[in-house]
């Protein structure tokens, strides 16, 4: 399966009408997004909601780095499929120079189920559910020409320009393919990642 099934920018919509707050994340492996916590079950680490706003200052802190915004939700069931590959990516490329910003569409209710699927599926990856007032202007902000489907990757530069997309579930050599959309040449994480753990 390549796309969710949910019709995205209706999901955005709905999303985006119940969401409300801002966040930050503990997650060493990624940026760290500015906003507000929202409770996790006990044993967990917490959420943060962030809007628009808290998620391009967060896109900032990757200055001179490529960037790959990423979203999926714990409905989408592609997402959850790709949710392991895209934390052993972030893992693995950031060292070659590569930040991983997650982010969630899920609701503020569903910060619990967040915080346990990213505890389990991917601990590597940002702890961001997205606070949506408008859905058009929120996926705009990203992607004219996105329509809203996840799961969705965007890359960025290192100026903050974006340079590809993969909409739907990604494999490996799609996500070196979109980062090496971003700086110009072949990229491979795992092969970065074998080679630096070799010296």
């Amino acid at each position: 399966m390549n796309v969710s099934a949910v019709p995205a920018l209706l999901a955005l919509a709905t999303v985006g009408a119940i969401l409300a707050g801002g966040g930050r994340s503990g997650m060493a492996a990624e940026p760290a997004p500015a906003g507000k916590a929202v409770a996790a079950p006990a044993g967990e680490s917490s959420v943060v909601l962030a809007d628009l706003k808290a998620i391009k200052q967060t896109m900032q802190q990757s200055h001179g780095r490529t960037l790959l915004v990423h979203f999926w939700a714990s409905w989408c069931l592609p997402c959850m499929e790709e949710l392991p590959l895209i934390n052993r990516y972030a893992q693995e490329a950031k060292g070659q120079g590569v930040d991983v910003l997650s982010v969630s569409l899920d609701s503020p209710d569903a910060a619990p189920r967040v915080a346990k699927v990213l505890s389990r599926s991917a601990p590597n990856l940002t702890r961001t559910i997205a606070k949506i007032d408008d859905a058009d202007a929120f996926i705009a902000s990203f992607d004219r020409q996105w329509e809203g489907a996840i799961p969705a990757l965007f890359g960025f530069d290192g100026d903050g320009k974006l340079r590809g997309r993969r909409i739907g579930e990604a494999t490996r050599r799609q996500l070196d393919g979109l980062v090496g959309e971003v700086i110009g040449k072949p990229f491979s994480a795992a092969g970065a990642a074998a080679t630096a753990k070799k010296k």
